[in-house]
């Protein structure tokens, strides 16, 4: 065998041929080393969220409660009191929700964090729309008939609401409900004149206003007209020798005055 001649079974040890990484194969190992570092951020993440969650370093020790009339800041107070010393993170809107669901005042509340110890509510009520006799006191209802709260005689002057005094108007349900309904309708120019709101069936609603003139509305259907109407009536230039006593809108389309 001659120096130029090569053996076929001899293995080759020259250099091995190297082909350069496609793109596909440089995406896929990327995409790899995404997929792992991204993981390792959810992990850490996940760990970091739990310690957040249980940690006592972010327990709240101060709440402060915002928007409150109807119910009383002290009462409002006391029932957020189980918050106290839990972590920021376990408290929300739906926990603060739940331990005032029971105060027929309250409508919605709005949470907010302040870390670290901090926790702030805002209580947003209903609005009372009439004012109710209740022995020395008043309580105060919204326009869906709901009590809202009772307070002194005295600060019934707070409020500028109608009252609604008559003993049938409270013994009817469907009736009293007509009433709050109407006094739901009317606009705060209007209702600011109303002294009272009375009626003997639900198709029956009649208004007195603070300078004893009357306005009968009939049922609680087509308010925001009737409301329109009264509100234009209410700035017609009184005439001295005919003063109008009554506006019967119970017809809006056809209002008239007496």
């Amino acid at each position: 065998m001659t120096q130029t001649e090569q053996r076929l079974d001899a293995p080759d040890t020259g250099n091995v041929l190297e082909f350069p990484e496609t793109d596909r194969q440089a995406r896929r190992r990327h995409r790899r080393v995404w997929w792992v570092g991204g993981a390792g951020l959810v992990a850490v993440l996940a760990v970091l969220g739990a310690v957040l969650y249980f940690s006592p370093v972010l327990a709240i020790s101060t709440v402060t409660v915002d928007g409150t009339d109807l119910l009383a800041q002290e009462r409002a107070e006391d029932l957020l009191g189980p918050v106290h010393g839990r972590p920021l993170p376990q408290v929300g809107q739906q926990t603060v929700a739940d331990l005032l669901e029971d105060e027929p005042a309250v409508d919605t509340v709005r949470v907010h964090a302040e870390p670290p110890h901090g926790l702030s509510v805002e209580v947003v009520e209903h609005e009372p729309v009439a004012l109710v006799p209740d022995g020395a006191d008043r309580t105060l209802y919204s326009a869906a008939g709901a009590a809202l709260a009772t307070i002194p005689e005295e600060r019934a002057g707070d409020y500028s609401l109608p009252s609604v005094a008559s003993v049938a108007d409270l013994s009817d349900p469907a009736v009293f409900d007509a009433i709050t309904s109407v006094l739901g309708t009317l606009p705060e120019s209007i209702r600011t004149q109303m002294e009272s709101a009375s009626a003997q069936t639900i198709d029956s609603v009649t208004l007195t206003l603070t300078d004893g003139r009357t306005v009968l509305w009939g049922n609680p259907e087509q308010g925001a007209r009737k409301a329109q109407v009264l509100e234009a009536l209410l700035k017609v230039p009184e005439d001295e020798e005919n003063p109008v006593q009554e506006f019967d809108v119970s017809t809006p389309d056809r209002p008239v005055t007496r």
